[in-house]
Order: structure tokens, then sequence, then C-alpha cells
């Protein structure tokens, strides 16, 4: 019996596709979409076990639900990865400021003002840092 992540990977390699979505998944498998996404999330994990055997290397653009998944193992493949780092970590860094900002802007709208504006400048700072060595990597 094939595990999730294998049943993708049939799906992906007798179908030839490169370039999918989670709704592609969910409409093949005829499952729900929070169920195409845990496929998604298996063979991701799987790729990313050592000693992994996955015949494809999965990679996403964009986010969420909206994310487009594809196949791919050129070095352009590895700078998309890459920049999809980037953009996980400016959302990741802006979500766990923004419940202190709204609290702080409940109380004193002034500082909430100030926090952000200084929050803002720092990740950009950082992310200009990061994507800089994203970049240099791919040289």
């Amino acid at each position: 019996m094939s595990s999730k992540w294998e049943l993708l990977e049939e799906w992906l390699f007798e179908n030839e596709i490169t370039r999918f979505t989670v709704f592609d998944v969910a409409e093949a498998f005829e499952i729900e979409v929070a169920e195409a996404s845990g496929l998604i999330q298996g063979y991701l994990r799987a790729q990313r076990q050592e000693g992994s055997n996955t015949l494809f290397v999965l990679k996403r653009e964009g986010r969420t639900r909206s994310a487009v998944w594809s196949c791919g193992q050129r070095q352009v493949d590895a700078r998309m990865i890459g920049g999809t780092l980037f953009e996980d970590v400016a959302v990741k860094v802006q979500r766990a400021f923004a419940p202190d900002l709204r609290r702080l802007a409940a109380r004193n709208p002034k500082a909430a003002k100030y926090a952000e504006q200084k929050i803002v400048s720092v990740v950009d700072g950082a992310l200009v840092v990061l994507a800089n060595a994203v970049d240099a990597l791919g040289e």
C-alpha cells in the first residue's frame, strides 16, 4: 500500500505534471482541498527527510491556497526556493508583531505608529540582508 506522498508522486509522474495547485490535486483525487493540502505537505516531509528517495523536488510560488507548486531540480529552481524563503520570513515576522501592534495602538496610537515604523525599518533591513545572502548562494 502506498503512502500519501507516494500517491501524489505517482500522479505527478504518470501524468507528467510539472505545475499544479492544491485545487488540481483535490480534483484529480476527488478529495477536499484540505486533504489535498495534506498530500502536498506529506510529500514535502518525505522530500525533506535525510536520505529521501522522492523522485521530485517540489517548490512553491506564492503562499497559502493560491500557491502554485512545481517540480524541478535545476539551479533556477533553487533560486525560486530562496525567493519563497524571503517571502515566508517577511510574512511571518509581520504576523509575529501584528497582535502587539494592535494592542499598542489601542492603548497609545502614537506609540503604535512609531513601533510599526521601527519594525518595518528593521524587517526591511534584515530582509535585504537575507535576500542578498540567498542571491549570493545561487552564483
